[in-house]
């Protein structure tokens, strides 16, 4: 039997988000180990390109309202007529014209072109916050009825989607890998010491002090990241500790003004910003220099550097609340004081006080001394591929 096509569509690989790195990953893997089973592509959004990809990867130049008008050029280009696989790794909140052309789509050439069927819907289902009646939204049950095989990316995810959905299937669940060989513990002293070298530039001589307590967050500047109780806390700390707070973001100004806020609590001459693209090495030294990290999401369908962190050998405060807090040691997770409903979809929200947070970075059982932060058995690539393989070869059976 002839590989069967199949073609994922989500962000760019060569992109900086989670998105685009899980698609490289389950790309780069199918490619290598399944290579008699599928033929890989990948189509995404944003990223530059590389020659250095072994794999047909196409690039979407624009779009509107998520419609991925470049879908029928780039099909047939990989697939011609051939039947295939389409595993759609993005929001269901994007795919209403993917998954209901006839009443959503309004590109006409497109809905044609989905019209014919060319292959089946599979998605990886990117789920962070349940809603109404602890269930989706209507308009999300709309989407993901829509597909022929869904993946969530936690147990508590697909336990939500089955609720949803309501038709008595089950929904498998598979986290994202760590690759562990990259994310690791770098020597906390040398990182420290070398902080400025090894993070902000060869030329920059910058230390953190032995006693000094170091906080980190690594988080987009988006509505579902709390900033705002995040730095709070962090200026609760200061007054008994000696603090610095280092934040890896993609802008300081959008959803939250980052530098505003800084300065509102005292902490702009405390701040080491970065933003843009660090290598992932870079990441690891930065990580392995903090004494403890926020996560900061109100809801992650699993959350990087969560788990970056710990990899990194550093502990990871984050909300109980949706798919990362299954993975995380009690002492890492905050009880949600009360939850809110929000956006379009209704997702419920947990919401949390600055105290609590401040409470949980100066716990003593978090010192990197004392707790051990290595990561969770299961979330290293080495040990989950072998699930993924499984879950792909059985969709074809």
């Amino acid at each position: 039997m002839k590989p069967i096509p199949l073609l994922i569509l989500s962000d760019s690989v060569t992109s900086s988000s989670g998105l685009g790195r899980i698609t490289r990953d389950l790309a780069q893997r199918i490619h290598e180990y399944m290579p008699d089973v599928f033929r890989v592509a990948t189509i995404g959004y944003g990223g530059i390109g590389s020659r250095n990809i072994p794999w047909p990867d196409y690039h979407i130049q624009s779009m509107e309202n998520w419609v991925v008008k470049e879908l029928p050029a780039a099909w047939n280009d990989f697939a011609g007529d051939k039947k295939g696989i389409m595993l759609v790794i993005w929001d269901a909140s994007r795919l209403l014209w993917l998954t209901n052309p006839e009443q959503y789509c309004p590109n006409i050439a497109l809905r044609e072109f989905l019209a014919t069927k060319p292959f089946k819907l599979w998605t990886y289902s990117a789920i962070d916050a349940t809603g109404p009646n602890d269930r989706l939204s209507s308009l999300l049950k709309v989407v993901l009825s829509g597909f022929d095989r869904v993946l969530a990316y936690s147990e508590w995810s697909a336990r939500i989607i089955e609720r949803t959905l309501g038709d008595g299937k089950t929904i498998d669940a598979l986290p994202h890998g760590i690759d562990t060989a990259i994310w690791k513990p770098r020597g906390r002293d040398k990182a420290r010491r070398k902080f400025g070298e090894l993070i902000l530039g060869p030329d920059v001589d910058f230390s953190i002090g032995t006693d000094q307590f170091l906080v980190g967050i690594v988080a987009t500047n988006q509505a579902r990241k709390d900033y705002g109780t995040a730095i709070e806390a962090v200026s609760m700390v200061t007054k008994e500790r000696d603090t610095l707070i280092w934040i890896h973001t993609d802008a300081l100004e959008r959803y939250w003004s980052i530098s505003a806020l800084l300065h509102d609590y005292g902490l702009a001459n405390r701040a080491i910003i970065t933003t843009g693209r660090l290598s992932d090495e870079q990441m690891t030294w930065a990580y392995s220099a903090c004494d403890v990290t926020l996560g900061i999401g109100l809801g992650e369908g699993f959350g990087f550097p969560i788990f970056e962190s710990l990899a990194c050998g550093t502990p990871c405060i984050h909300g109980d609340y949706a798919g990362a807090a299954e993975w995380l040691n009690p002492l890492l997770k905050i009880k949600p004081r009360a939850f809110r409903y929000d956006g379009a979809f209704a997702s419920k929200r947990p919401v949390f006080d600055a105290q609590q947070w401040k409470l949980a970075m100066l716990d003593p059982r978090l010192k990197p001394e004392n707790f051990d932060c290595g990561l969770t058995e299961g979330l290293d690539w080495t040990d989950l591929w072998q699930f993924f393989e499984a879950w792909f070869r059985k969709g074809i059976a």
